[in-house]
């Protein structure tokens, strides 16, 4: 007899005995180490409102948890509701038992019970996740920048920020929050971990006392046998304006007599037109003479555990002016609740779920990528094109297209 349900904190202790088993690359080995992450994971789940830890019971022993997200995130300019789920673990003598499929269906139903439309995870492996119903989010690169590359500028503004400066650092990324589809709001913890620990580097552009913009940056040696030369890893690069964006970059190049590189990890597929020389060290050559920039890796991806009610969270967002009811058969096998079909008149751009037989045209096409498109991730064209979506009549494809087209990607530097 299986069972999911929230943890209790005296259960968190074998919880973390199944997590660093699970996990033996973050070496939490010694009776000492378990004590400290025991005593994050009990801070999490009291003092955190929004972090909660559930747990897989088989016979009444833990088998398997995880950690469970509230998030608020800007999709389009609106808030929503959005479900997270990380530290997902199973007992090494339960591997191959489907508990983490029995978990990752709880989680789905947890939020869509709660009214949650859409939920997002970081994935130990894509495919395992894309089986589920999980779709790609926007590729993160990594840039490894010499500091002579970036521009010059003034950093007359430029401050280091301290534990004083915390709320005043959270009104200025919640206002970012507001204008970039994808962001996440920062929650309590977040923030201490931010100014609670000693190897984070915290600078600010502070106009009339308000930070309009920040960075958050930790020094890494970048040779074992010298202590002269480091490399910048950026952790956090957020900012209002682009005044502010070019002071902090200032600062960046400012750093050239004792930086050897700058690593900074973005979404912005832009970025390298900044770069004087966007080259990133390696003298890779990718044919025909294509100089390597950056690396790029798949993270971040989204779901949609309720198909009705994305669209009544997107009531006032404009899907590209168009007319035409769509039916969309989005097959959706591993979470039954959320597998059928659902028509959605579009008048003007706005969306409305109508419970009528007569439409336009169907797409069909996988949960995993409906949850990417109607993210902005990919076009439908594209998807169409690549064999993963069908289309009834085909001179509806334009329109189609046109509905889900967005201008930006979702960008999101939330860890979790």
């Amino acid at each position: 007899m299986r069972e999911v349900r929230k943890l209790q904190v005296e259960e968190l202790r074998d919880f973390v005995e199944i997590q660093s088993n699970a996990y033996p690359g973050a070496r939490t080995i010694t009776e000492e180490d378990k004590r400290k992450l025991e005593a994050r994971m009990i801070k999490k789940h009291t003092e955190e409102p929004t972090c909660h830890y559930h747990g897989l019971f088989q016979e009444e022993q833990l088998v398997g948890g995880m950690c469970f997200y509230d998030f608020v995130m800007n999709m389009y300019g609106k808030r929503i509701q959005v479900g997270g789920v990380g530290s997902l673990a199973v007992d090494l003598l339960h591997k191959k038992e489907k508990a983490a499929k029995d978990m990752i269906q709880y989680f789905l139903k947890y939020y869509k019970h709660k009214g949650t439309s859409m939920v997002a995870l970081y994935p130990f492996r894509p495919d395992f996740y894309k089986q589920m119903g999980f779709g790609f989010g926007t590729k993160m690169s990594q840039y490894r920048i010499k500091p002579g590359n970036l521009p010059k500028g003034s950093k007359d503004q430029i401050v280091f920020l301290g534990q004083e400066d915390r709320e005043t650092l959270r009104r200025c990324y919640h206002r970012v929050v507001d204008r970039i589809h994808g962001f996440m709001e920062k929650s309590d913890i977040e923030l201490e971990n931010l100014f609670g620990t000693t190897e984070y580097k915290i600078i600010g552009y502070k106009k009339d006392e308000e930070i309009l913009g920040y960075m958050v940056f930790s020094f890494k040696a970048c040779r074992a046998d010298q202590f002269l030369m480091n490399d910048i890893y950026i952790k956090e690069m957020i900012y209002e304006n682009r005044e502010v964006l070019k002071s902090l970059l200032a600062f960046l190049q400012s750093q050239e007599d004792q930086i050897h590189q700058i690593v900074l990890n973005t979404q912005d597929e832009c970025f390298h037109h900044l770069l004087m020389d966007p080259r990133n060290g390696t003298d890779n050559i990718i044919p025909h003479v294509y100089h390597e920039s950056n690396t790029q890796g798949v993270g971040v991806m989204y779901r949609i555990v309720d198909m009705s009610g994305i669209f009544s969270e997107l009531v006032n967002h404009n899907f590209g002016n168009q007319n035409c009811v769509v039916k969309l058969s989005i097959n959706d096998s591993f979470f039954s609740e959320n597998n059928k079909p659902v028509l959605v008149s579009f008048q003007n751009g706005m969306a409305e779920v109508i419970n009528e037989n007569t439409y336009d045209v169907e797409i069909k096409m996988d949960i995993s990528d409906f949850s990417s498109m109607i993210m902005g991730v990919i076009s439908f064209k594209s998807l169409y094109e690549y064999g993963l979506a069908e289309i009834s009549n085909v001179q509806f494809l334009d329109i189609v297209n046109r509905v889900f087209l967005t201008d930006e990607k979702p960008k999101c530097i939330t860890g979790f």
